[in-house]
């Protein structure tokens, strides 16, 4: 008996085919990011100490303390890695570039190989290793030499891979590694105000805490940070897996999505076979052992699709590697492991058997006689299935938790998904009673779309399922895209005319006017003091560290400036004085004015105390004003101003901007850096570009797995039309019984077809414009452009698509015989 079963699924193709793509489109997805992440943990795990550097790290951005360094000293030397890096222009007579120096000791590197072009050896003093992006930049080659701050040095080598970088996509600057020895000939560690001091220890693994906190002890009243390999973050782990986690929980949303197309799929096969199933039990086979040749279809089914799906993703990343390079460590090993492919087919086989339960069921209720006559059955008004949405709630948040690793995480991010599926469906519930009652009040005169409208509710048709998967992926996409283009159009392809394009770091007081007159006018010039906050309202900061969101690290060293009045990109929100920054205070606190952002996340208002650590100085300050940013992009800002009688006299360093109106900024850059080399210069609009193919890279990546909601949706459609297949030829022969043209039958499909397009689509985008106003107004605080081209042009893309299911699902019904129809309906 079995046969048959086989012998009819696979003979009539679209079955197959339809159940096949519901999974392979989902899993193949699954299982391409399951591999990259199964991949990066593997990278991590295998290469921790590679990639931070050593078995111990120390880092600081201020020199570190002499007893750390005394202590350090006793070690010896080839275990030990003095790293040093920072930000400068590189530059030879007539080109210049902004660098990002890293300067070590000659132990370095301690764990993996240092990559380079020629793979030459005897790397000596008063040479620098180059990447590629100077040797192309600056217009030299290897043997040539470049200037960095007071120095030439003869370019030795290219670098090609570093250990303790594996991420390359995204970086302001092109790296030189240079002896730490040479950095003093340089002049330039004085004059820079933004050093990162790190120092990799290579130590026995079983004493590497113990040496770990021995080091802490000595500087546990500093800011240095001290931990072992495994406790250190990485850029690999930060990005890569962060972002890798965010884009399954989007197929995870697809692949719920592909579970309703299997049921449709199922559903239809099932009923279509309803004869032959209930002859099977007239001649006495238990309904048992029909549903077991159903599920033993499905089981295979299921195994013969994970495995296509396996060759599809074994395709996109042999051949489409290179879109996933943003996130990816240069060196890394991409292959499908053998756990990937076991939970790719026990999500397969769990999908299916739930999918495909309540099909199955119906055969245990077959009455042979009732169905042969074709006794027409009242549907039983049943009660919601507690059980089957319990358990299916339950291997949900199994599969959640196996990608977080975290019971709270997934219990978050399964109510998320209850919660969005419910507005979506409540929306789409709203606007199909709106649509029900103006066809009820017949406020919709013509007949044509009267009956194209009906038919959207047709029983089976799961019009509201295709609605909100619809509408949903739409939202996601929509929301990316109209972000993306308000944010382009006004900082990256438009830079705003009235913004700096440059911003020169570590200026010195006694260069403010050499700066001036080289410019021919008057640069915008802003103290910056560096600093860091000891407390609020009395909290430490290392306690507030774990305890406030990851806006930003409250440990950090802070920029604190000072003025009287605000920067023109800025207004009080509130104040304690009208129209004042500052205000008198009680005691010995002085008043500070705060950024709202800031004070968002440090949960503060009028009133509240911040202490800072002023290089060694405690100054107590309580907050006398909010300041709000009129916009976000290339201007500048601080999270604290003070009173200039507070701060003017401590050490600082400033940095300038200035709106250059000339062309050749390049040839500026290079004079500035001959000039001044201590001073950094920033190109704005050569910054934003670099951003704009970082973010472009993630936002291919979001769009390509959030297009895969699109065409699950496209798939839940194609399903339903499947299953009330016949109730839609039935109804195409009753319509030509009574005189209807072909061509008016075509119009009513596609007008049934597009109405239920345009539906889905107005929502999604709709709610998307809402989510993209609030976040581009508020957040980044710039105006909000609809992006009308792309906008029409998705629409046109969404109603091609679906004119041309319509054109062929129409030739499909028309073609069919209406003799034998009517014979098996009679």
């Amino acid at each position: 008996m079995n046969k048959i079963i086989f012998r009819e699924w696979f003979g009539h193709k679209i079955y197959p085919i339809l159940f096949g793509l519901c999974i392979i489109v989902s899993l193949g997805a699954y299982l391409t990011l399951d591999t990259l992440q199964q991949s990066v943990d593997d990278y991590i795990e295998e290469n921790q100490k590679q990639i931070v550097g050593g078995d111990i790290v120390i880092t600081d951005n201020r020199p570190l303390p002499k007893e750390l360094t005394g202590k350090i000293s006793e070690l010896n030397p080839d275990d030990v890695v003095f790293d040093y890096q920072f930000n400068t222009i590189a530059y030879t007579e007539n080109k210049s570039i902004l660098s990002r120096i890293k300067a070590v000791s000659s132990a370095y590197p301690l764990y993996g190989k240092l990559i380079l072009k020629e793979n030459t050896s005897n790397w000596k003093p008063g040479s620098v290793l180059v990447e590629r992006q100077i040797l192309t930049g600056l217009e030299v080659e290897i043997g040539d030499s470049i200037k960095i701050g007071d120095s030439e040095f003869i370019i030795h080598d290219e670098i090609i891979t570093e250990p303790d970088r594996p991420l390359t996509a995204f970086g302001f600057g092109a790296r030189v590694i240079m002896h730490d020895a040479d950095l003093e000939g340089t002049g330039l560690m004085g004059q820079k105000s933004r050093v990162n001091y790190r120092v990799e220890i290579k130590f026995p693994e079983e004493k590497s805490e113990v040496y770990a906190s021995e080091l802490k002890e000595l500087v546990k009243n500093t800011k240095v940070t001290i931990n072992t390999a495994e406790q250190s973050d990485t850029s690999v782990s930060n990005l890569s897996q962060n972002f890798l986690v965010f884009l399954k929980l989007l197929v995870i949303g697809v692949i719920i999505l592909s579970g309703v197309g299997i049921m449709s799929v199922v559903k239809a096969f099932v009923n279509r076979q309803k004869n032959t199933n209930a002859i099977r039990i007239a001649l006495g086979e238990q309904s048992g052992s029909v549903i077991g040749s159903y599920r033993l279809l499905f089981f295979w089914m299921s195994v013969l699709s994970v495995l296509l799906a396996w060759l599809a993703s074994y395709g996109v990343l042999l051949v489409f590697d290179d879109i996933f390079t943003a996130i990816l460590p240069n060196d890394i090993d991409l292959r499908i492991s053998y756990l990937s492919l076991l939970k790719a087919f026990l999500i397969a086989l769990s999908i299916t058997a739930m999918m495909s339960y309540f099909s199955l069921q119906s055969i245990s209720k077959i009455k042979p006689i009732a169905v042969l006559h074709k006794h027409v059955k009242q549907t039983e008004i049943r009660k919601l299935p507690w059980l089957w949405i319990t358990v299916s709630i339950g291997l949900l948040f199994l599969l959640l938790y196996s990608e977080l690793d975290s019971v709270m995480k997934s219990l978050q991010i399964l109510l998320a998904f209850a919660v969005i599926w419910l507005v979506f469906a409540g929306f789409t519930k709203f606007l199909s009673a709106i649509l029900k009652l103006l066809l009820n009040k017949r406020v919709i005169k013509n007949w044509l779309a009267v009956l194209a409208l009906q038919n959207i509710f047709r029983k089976g048709n799961q019009s509201n399922l295709f609605i909100t998967a619809l509408s949903m992926s739409t939202m996601i996409l929509g929301s990316v895209t109209i972000m993306d283009y308000a944010i382009q159009q006004q900082l990256i392809a438009t830079y705003p005319e009235d913004a700096p394009n440059f911003f020169l770091l570590d200026v010195q007081t006694d260069q403010q006017q050499p700066l001036n007159d080289f410019f021919g006018k008057e640069l915008t010039y802003y103290p910056v003091v560096r600093a860091r906050i000891d407390s609020v309202n009395g909290v430490k900061s290392e306690v507030l560290k774990n305890q406030l969101g990851r806006y930003d690290n409250i440990s950090r060293v802070f920029n604190l400036s000072y003025a009287d009045e605000m920067l023109n990109t800025e207004y009080l929100q509130k104040s304690v004085i009208d129209k004042k920054l500052f205000a008198e205070v009680q005691g010995d606190a002085k008043p500070v004015s705060i950024l709202s952002s800031f004070a968002e996340f440090l949960q503060v208002d009028l009133g509240d105390e911040v202490v800072f650590n002023v290089q060694g100085i405690k100054i107590k300050t309580e907050i006398t004003s909010i300041r709000k940013r009129l916009k976000r992009g290339p201007s500048p800002f601080f999270y604290f101003i003070f009173q200039p009688e507070v701060l003017e006299k401590a050490p600082q360093i400033r940095f300038a901007t200035i709106k250059f109106e000339g062309q050749d900024r390049a040839q500026i850059q290079t004079e500035l850096a001959k000039m001044f080399p201590a001073i950094t210069v920033l190109d704005g609009e050569k910054i934003a570009l670099k951003l704009k193919e970082f973010v472009d890279q993630l936002k291919q990546l979001i769009q390509i797995f959030t297009a895969l909601g699109l065409i699950a949706g496209f798939l839940i459609f194609a399903t339903s039309l499947v299953s009330t297949s016949h109730d839609r030829m039935r109804e195409s022969f009753y319509y030509r019984m009574m005189g209807m043209f072909n061509k008016d039958i075509l119009k009513l499909t596609l007008l049934e077809f597009i109405t239920l397009g345009l539906f889905a689509f107005v929502l999604g985008v709709a709610v998307a414009t809402v989510i993209s106003y609030m976040i581009i107004e508020y957040w980044f605080s710039l105006s909000f452009i609809f992006p009308w081209f792309l906008f029409f042009q998705s629409l046109g893309v969404i109603l091609l698509i679906l004119i041309v299911l319509g054109v062929i699902f129409n030739r499909h019904t028309l073609s069919a015989n209406l003799i034998g129809f009517l014979k098996t309906e009679s």
